[in-house]
This record gives structure tokens, C-alpha cells and sequence, in this order.
């Protein structure tokens, strides 16, 4: 078992960022030390602490498989679809690969493998839920392992609201609520106990996903294929929720979040809140405090409706793999297997295996039953059905986030924003 990362990126910020010398699976490189003679390349995307759980995962594999050798590739969010893009333009993809949203441009590119021949032999979805299982087919093929499941909390450090004076939300809060509350805490002009000033909280303009929320309470599917089921107009009413908040300098500050970097200003105990994957509380806990986290839903929408759902994650294989028995072998062990459940616990998603979260039993302090009983509470709230996402959803998203920056800087108007995103993705 190897890794392979950027040094100095693990040193200066504490996430491994991939850089894969060579992609596809090279048999030839079997004849090492330990006598291997099927490589695997393994890629993701996450923090230092991911790649130890996949490192003692991989231990096990190679342990019960004698022969297999696995590389992996952790990543930094940013640099993974840059990396694949280009993987996938030589067709030298890695054998496995984590996949989110992109799994339909790659698919119907022909650049992921078939898996429907390994279905009720080598992968085993028997007490996984059949709408999670559908959701990783595109138009009707299976080419996604789901292995985790995620949907939205707000995070609140108490503590600094309380230092504040400003009260806490509750759990049917609203978008406009929830940015005016975003400005109290800031307009109380605190500081936390490194001197450094407390914001209420992040814009929400950085996440296309949250803009999707937003947009299914409202009764709007994003998508529908590659035509978008939103306006300009839309875009625009969205980021002018926080008008406000921009104008007054009530939101978490785009240059700050690029100093702290990887870290974001709630595990800096500088923001009160921040609205992400629930999935989080692993990373946060350890910083703010688990005795001062409170999770809360995502705010509701005009209608009063959340209109949450639960997005699965998934493993793929690249259709360029010379081992695909091996492949989806380890793809199944890594999605199902209980032992490597207990090392993530809830890092990746709460597990989609009934079997395997049955026999879970979450370890103090690790925030685990903290996720699980949150993502059990919101099932009330879950009434909408993950979004489509079009083929070409990593560009789009790409260039909503380099526009969100220009927003944050100041140098764009929400108008202008809708409107140089709508000519970018040619709608």
C-alpha cells in the first residue's frame, strides 16, 4: 500500500492534495517488494484524518486479498474534478474513484465501468434502500457503489452566541431570518479568547447546492437533464437575500476564509454558525467543542416546507481498469464491510448498508451518534428527492464559486453575477 500527496500541501495546510503519476493500473509494477502483482489506484477527496481511515482500511484489503496493492490518491475538494478532467481526457482514470455529483457526464462518456454484471455477485446491495441504489444508475445502468449518505445541518457554536447576548435560533427559522440573525451576532462586535472578532456567520452564496435548496422549497427541480429549470432572475433574487449582510459587513470575510484555509471560520471559533454536510461534526467537535455545537435543520422556505433530502456518495470505477474484479471487489468492501464502518463512522455519510449501521456502535467522542441522531431527527424534514445534477455540473460549479468571490470582494452585483454565470454555462 502507497500514497500518494503534495508534501508541503499536507505540511502547510493539512490536506493531502492528490498527484497522480499514474493513473490507470500497470501490472507491471506487481513485481515489487511485496510481491504484488494487481495494483489499484484509490482516489477521494478530504482531510489528513481521511487518510489514515483509508490506510487502515486498505490494510485489511491487502491483508485478505495476498497480491493486491493499493495506491492511494487523497485530494483537496478544489483540485479533484481538475484532476479527473484531465484523467478522464487520456482515459487514465484511477480504478476507483469517489464520485458525487459528476457520475452522469462521466458515465455517459463512457468513462466509468458497467457495473450491472457485478451486481449480485461481487457488489451486494441486498439491505441497501432501492432508491439509493437507483440513484447511483444513469438511465437505468448501474455505474455508482453508494456508501454514505448526507444532508445539510446549520451548525451553531453556542457559546459565542451566547457571549453575543443574541438568542438562539429555532428550528423553523427562515432564510431571512437566519441572515438578520447572522447580523446581530456580528453588530455585537465580540471577540473570541484569541482577541479575534466573532461573525454571525458564512455567506451562503458559496454552495450551489444551497441555492438548489432554496430552489426545491420553492417547488423549482434545478434541473431537468442540461436544461435548468431556474432563471437568471432566480440566481438573483437568491444572493440578494444577503444584500443586507454584504453591505454591512455582517458575514464571515472572503479574505479571512483564505488565511485560514483549509479550516473555515466556525472551526476557528470566529464564526457562530455555519451551514453545511452534517457530516462536518467529525472536524468541528474537535475544535469548537462538542459541548457547544448544536445542529439545527437548513431554514425553511416561503412555504414553511424544508424540503431537505438525503444526497448519497458513491464509489466508481474507471472504465480504463484492468482489474475490475478487483475493483469492484474492494469497491463493495470499502461501501459495506463493518470493520471499515467503524473506522470512518460518520466521516463519509451515515452508512446506506441497513446490516452495517444496524451493528454500528458509535465510540465516545468521535460525534458519530451525534450525526446519527441528528440525521434521524431531520426524516420529518426530508420530503424532496435528491436534484439532478447536469453532465457538466463541475465547470458550472467552478465558476459559481470564482463568481461567489468576485461577489464577496464587492467587484460584482448580484445581477451581475446571474448574468455572467448564465453566458459562462452558454444557457
Amino acid at each position: 500500500m502507497r500514497f500518494t500527496r503534495t508534501i508541503s500541501a499536507v505540511a502547510a495546510a493539512g490536506i493531502a492534495v492528490g498527484a497522480l503519476a499514474g493513473c490507470s493500473s500497470d501490472t507491471s509494477a506487481g513485481d515489487g517488494a511485496d510481491g504484488g502483482n494487481v495494483e489499484l489506484t484509490v482516489t477521494w477527496w478530504g482531510n489528513e484524518s481521511r487518510i489514515e481511515k483509508y490506510e487502515k482500511s486498505f490494510e485489511i484489503f491487502e491483508e485478505e486479498h495476498p497480491g493486491v496493492e493499493i495506491t492511494g490518491v487523497p485530494s483537496d475538494y478544489g483540485s479533484y474534478w481538475t484532476s479527473r478532467s484531465t484523467e478522464g481526457a487520456a482515459r487514465e482514470l484511477p480504478d476507483l474513484m469517489q464520485f458525487d455529483p459528476n457520475l452522469a457526464k462521466y458515465a455517459k462518456n463512457g468513462l466509468l465501468l458497467d457495473l450491472t454484471d457485478y451486481v449480485g455477485d461481487t457488489i451486494d446491495f441486498t439491505n441497501v434502500d432501492e432508491n439509493i441504489v437507483k440513484g447511483a444508475q444513469i438511465d437505468g445502468v448501474q455505474y455508482g457503489v453508494p456508501f454514505g449518505i448526507g444532508t445539510f445541518a446549520l451548525f451553531v457554536n453556542k457559546a459565542l452566541v451566547e457571549k453575543a447576548g443574541v438568542e438562539m435560533l429555532e428550528p423553523d427559522y427562515t432564510w431571512e431570518e437566519l441572515n438578520a440573525w447572522i447580523g446581530e451576532i456580528t453588530a455585537a462586535g465580540v471577540t473570541n479568547d484569541e482577541g479575534q472578532p466573532v461573525y454571525g456567520g458564512n455567506d451562503h452564496g458559496a454552495a450551489t447546492q444551497l441555492f438548489y435548496q432554496w430552489l426545491v422549497q420553492k417547488g423549482i427541480e434545478p434541473w431537468d437533464g442540461e436544461t435548468p429549470g431556474f432563471t437568471q432572475q432566480d440566481i438573483v433574487d437568491y444572493l440578494s437575500l444577503e444584500e443586507e449582510g454584504l453591505t454591512n459587513g455582517a458575514f464571515y470575510p472572503i479574505d479571512r476564509t483564505t488565511q485560514v484555509a483549509p479550516l473555515d471560520g466556525f472551526s476557528m471559533n470566529e464564526s457562530a454558525s455555519s451551514l453545511t454536510f452534517a457530516s462536518f461534526y467529525g472536524r468541528y467537535a474537535p475544535e469548537v467543542g462538542a459541548e457547544n455545537i448544536v445542529m439545527l435543520p437548513v431554514p425553511s422556505g416561503e412555504s414553511g416546507e424544508k424540503a431537505m433530502w438525503f444526497a448519497p456518495s458513491n464509489y466508481a470505477i474507471g472504465a480504463n481498469t484492468e482489474h475490475p474484479q478487483e475493483a469492484t471487489e474492494l469497491a463493495d468492501f470499502l461501501a459495506r464491510d463493518a470493520r471499515v464502518a467503524e473506522i470512518f463512522g460518520t466521516d463519509r455519510g451515515v452508512m446506506v448498508d441497513n446490516e452495517t449501521r444496524a451493528g454500528f456502535e458509535p465510540q465516545d467522542g468521535t460525534g458519530d451518534a451525534e450525526v446519527l441522531a441528528y440525521v434521524d431527527g431531520v426524516q420529518e424534514y426530508a420530503t424532496a428527492v435528491t436534484p439532478e445534477t447536469p453532465e457538466n455540473f463541475a465547470s458550472y460549479e467552478a465558476e459559481w464559486l470564482r463568481l461567489n468571490e468576485e461577489r464577496m470582494y464587492g467587484n460584482i452585483t448580484a445581477e451581475q453575477f446571474a448574468e455572467q454565470w448564465w453566458a459562462e454555462a452558454g444557457l
